[in-house]
């Protein structure tokens, strides 16, 4: 799946963050990246469901998931693409804020495919 979703955002240019919960907190949607629920898409292909706990087993056991990974925390997954997430342009863009948290808050559960 992490291969699949990174792919896709190499193509789309766009980085990417996974989060475990949907819907995320107002304050852990990333501004400068699409959103996704993690485990409504593993669902969708009967995969593993995973919280941080299992998440961390699973990065700590397999050397594929490490090198698929830009970094991970409590909130989600932030898989190693292209592009990654501009957390400095997070806290100094101000423009149309309202419109871009609309816009990632509807990216959440959609595919990239």
């Amino acid at each position: 799946m992490l291969r699949t979703i990174i792919s896709a955002a190499d193509q789309q240019k766009t980085p990417v963050f996974l989060h475990f919960k949907s819907p995320p907190k107002q304050e852990d949607i990333k501004q400068n990246a699409k959103n996704l629920d993690l485990n409504k898409m593993m669902q969708n292909v009967e995969g593993e469901q995973f919280d941080y706990g299992t998440f961390k087993a699973a990065y700590d056991t397999d050397p594929r998931v490490k090198t698929m990974t830009n970094n991970f925390n409590e909130v989600g997954i932030e898989p190693k693409t292209a592009n990654t997430i501009d957390n400095d342009t997070e806290k100094n863009d101000d423009t149309d804020k309202v419109g871009q948290m609309a816009q990632n808050a509807t990216d959440l559960g959609d595919d990239l495919t």
